[in-house]
C-alpha cells in the first residue's frame, strides 16, 4: 500500500537497484565467509539509521535467515527469525494467486471486468471499473485511480480503514488516470477491486480463500491475512512524514486485498518457491501470472501480479516491493537457478531495501549462471 509519490520513489529505486550493474560471486549461502560478508553488508544498511533488518537468502533449496538490529528501539528487543513481517504491497501476490486459481478453474475470465462480477452499488462511480479488464487490474494498466494518495495517508491512524468500501469511496467520482490499456500506472485500488471479484464469484471472504488456496495447502503456519494482535507481530516501524523516529507500530495500515498479509520471511519464501519453482505446488498459478507481460522498457515488465525483470546478467526474475510508513519489504525470486531473496527493514527508506536486495542477490549468484 503506497501513496502515489512514495510508490513511484519505491518502485524506481528498488527496480533500479535490481537492474543496476553488479559483480557476482559463485558461492553457496552456507559458506562461512559469505555469511560474514552478508552480515557486514546488512550492518552497513543499519548504519544508515535503520533500526533492524530481516534478510532471507535461499539458493537451490538451502535457506538462511539473517536477523540483525532491533525490532523495538524503546525496549531494545532484537530482531528475530520468527518475527512476522508486515509485507504491505507484497500481499498483492497473494490476492493475485487467488484470482489466478479462479481463472484456472474457469470461474473468471481475464478479459471480463469487475462490473461483470461485483454488485453495481459497490463499484458505481469508480472510474474504469466497468471497462478495465481483470487482466488490466492485475498488471496496473487499468487507469483506475489510486485511493492511496496523500489525503488517504494523512488519515491512517489506529483504526483499520483499508476495506474495499472505504478505499473505493475515497476515489468514487474521480476521473480515470487514463484509458484502460493505454498506459501503466500503479494503483492499489486495482487489488481492492480484485478482492471484491474473488469474493463475489465464490461467496467467501478473501481471507478464507487465501487460507484454502495458499496457507493450508502450503502449511504456512506463520502467515495470515488481516491479522491483529499476533504475538509475533513485534517489529516496530520507524518514520512518518518528516519524523524519521516516529514509531508506526500502532498504525493499522497493513490490511486489505492490496496489502493485508503478515508472514515470516521463511513462510514468504515457501510461497514464492511454490509459485515460481518449476515443480512448485502452485507452479500452474506462477505460469499463469507470467503468461502475459506489459513491456515497460529496459527489460522490465508488468506481469499479471508481479514485476518481471530480464536482467542484463542473464538472470530472469520476478519481484515485488511493499512500503507503508515504517516498513519496507522487497522480495525477489530468480526463475533459474532457484534463488530467493527477501529483505525487510523497519524504516521508511525503500531505496535501502532495494539496494540491499540487489547486493544480497549477487553475493549468492554467479552472474549469467543458468
Amino acid at each position: 500500500m503506497f501513496s502515489a509519490p512514495r510508490f513511484l520513489i519505491a518502485a524506481a529505486t528498488a527496480l533500479a537497484s535490481l537492474t543496476g550493474a553488479c559483480t557476482a560471486q559463485t558461492v553457496a549461502p552456507d559458506d562461512a565467509s559469505l555469511n560474514s560478508r552478508i552480515a557486514a553488508r546488512i550492518d552497513e544498511t543499519l548504519a544508515e539509521g535503520v533500526a533492524g533488518a530481516i534478510v532471507l537468502l535461499e539458493m537451490n533449496g538451502e535457506r538462511q535467515v539473517f536477523s540483525r538490529g532491533l525490532a523495538d528501539r524503546a525496549t531494545g528487543e532484537a530482531m528475530a527469525d520468527d518475527n512476522r513481517l508486515r509485507m504491505a504491497s507484497v500481499g498483492k501476490l497473494y490476492t493475485a494467486t487467488v484470482i489466478h486459481r479462479l481463472l484456472l478453474d474457469g470461474r473468471i475470465d481475464l478479459d471480463r471486468t469487475a462490473a461483470d462480477y461485483v454488485e453495481p452499488a459497490r463499484i458505481d462511480g469508480i472510474a474504469n471499473a466497468d471497462i478495465a479488464t481483470i487482466r488490466q487490474l492485475l498488471n496496473h494498466t487499468s487507469g483506475v485511480p489510486d485511493y492511496y494518495d496523500d489525503a488517504w495517508e494523512a488519515q491512517v491512524s489506529t483504526v483499520a480503514r483499508n476495506t474495499a468500501d472505504t478505499t473505493l469511496d475515497h476515489i468514487r467520482g474521480r476521473e480515470a488516470d487514463f484509458a484502460p490499456g493505454e498506459d501503466s500506472g500503479y494503483s492499489n485500488s486495482n487489488y481492492q477491486l480484485l478482492g471484491l471479484v474473488a469474493e463475489a464469484v465464490t461467496g467467501q471472504p478473501l481471507g478464507d480463500l487465501m487460507d484454502s488456496i495458499i496457507f493450508a495447502p502450503l502449511q504456512l503456519q506463520a502467515t495470515g491475512y488481516n491479522v491483529y494482535g499476533d504475538p509475533h507481530d513485534r517489529i516496530h516501524g520507524y518514520g512518518r512524514g518528516d519524523d524519521a523516529d516516529f514509531d508506526t507500530f500502532t498504525l493499522q495500515d497493513n490490511n486489505g486485498a492490496d496489502g493485508g498479509v503478515l508472514a515470516t520471511a521463511s513462510d514468504a519464501a515457501i510461497f514464492l518457491d511454490a509459485l515460481f519453482s518449476s515443480d512448485g505446488a502452485l507452479a500452474d498459478i506462477g505460469r499463469s501470472m507470467l503468461s502475459d507481460k506489459f513491456d515497460r522498457g529496459n527489460g522490465r515488465y508488468r506481469a499479471l501480479g508481479p514485476t518481471y525483470v530480464e536482467h542484463e546478467s542473464g538472470l530472469n526474475l520476478v519481484t515485488h516491493s511493499g512500503y507503508i510508513d515504517g516498513y519496507v519489504t522487497t522480495v525477489v525470486r530468480v526463475l533459474s537457478p532457484d534463488i530467493t531473496v527477501i529483505v525487510h527493514l523497519n524504516c521508511s527508506e525503500p531505496q535501502l531495501a532495494g539496494t540491499l536486495a540487489r547486493d544480497m542477490l549477487f553475493m549468492v549468484a554467479a552472474e549469467g549462471e543458468g
